[in-house]
């Protein structure tokens, strides 16, 4: 009987030990994105989804982003670089009509956090929130900004499972980005 008090009780201590562990460091590389337009980190592994496995994904979409960097199974990050014109002093307006469209599109999202912030010396648009797809919830952090007159839109996605694993790397790629104009 002690001994498998003494069983339960490593195999706990294991079980917590385990679980506090924190998440192995994923390392992040730069990359050169649109053109050279826009350089980024990006977690190493990542690679540039195929055409097919893009039409595949957006077949009934209205658009598709320009390109679209997976580990093909736990996270995404998506560039779309839109035909809207964009400029530093615009980056607030789209602020607020993207949270005001995305707040009444997704009623039952859950928020984080949206607004402004300065990134490498130009402004950058961003929204942090869990919002349901394909019938489960999805971490999403949108980051958009201008980028020779035109705004880019950068989408990180992950399942809700892995926020806690992904969430800070998607605020260092959005911390990282350097339009090269």
């Amino acid at each position: 009987m002690k001994k498998v008090l003494l069983a339960t009780q490593v195999f706990c201590l294991m079980l917590l030990l385990m679980a506090a562990r924190p998440f192995a460091e994923v390392e992040l590389i730069k990359k050169r994105v649109l053109s050279e337009r826009v350089e980024i980190l990006i977690p190493k592994g990542f690679e540039v989804m195929s055409e097919q496995q893009m039409d595949f994904n957006y077949a009934k979409a209205q658009s598709r982003p320009s390109v679209i960097y997976t580990n093909n199974k736990e996270a995404s990050i998506a560039f779309s670089y839109t035909d809207n014109t964009a400029d530093q002093d615009m980056i607030d307006m789209y602020s607020d009509n993207f949270y005001k469209t995305y707040a009444k599109q997704f009623k039952e999202a859950k928020w984080f956090n949206h607004g402004v912030k300065e990134v490498n010396g130009r402004k950058v648009g961003y929204m942090e929130l869990m919002k349901p797809e394909l019938g489960h919830e999805v971490y999403n952090l949108i980051f958009f900004t201008d980028v020779e007159g035109k705004l880019l839109m950068c989408t990180f996605t992950c399942a809700d499972r892995q926020k806690p694993e992904w969430e800070n790397v998607a605020k260092q790629i959005m911390s990282s980005f350097k339009a090269n104009s």
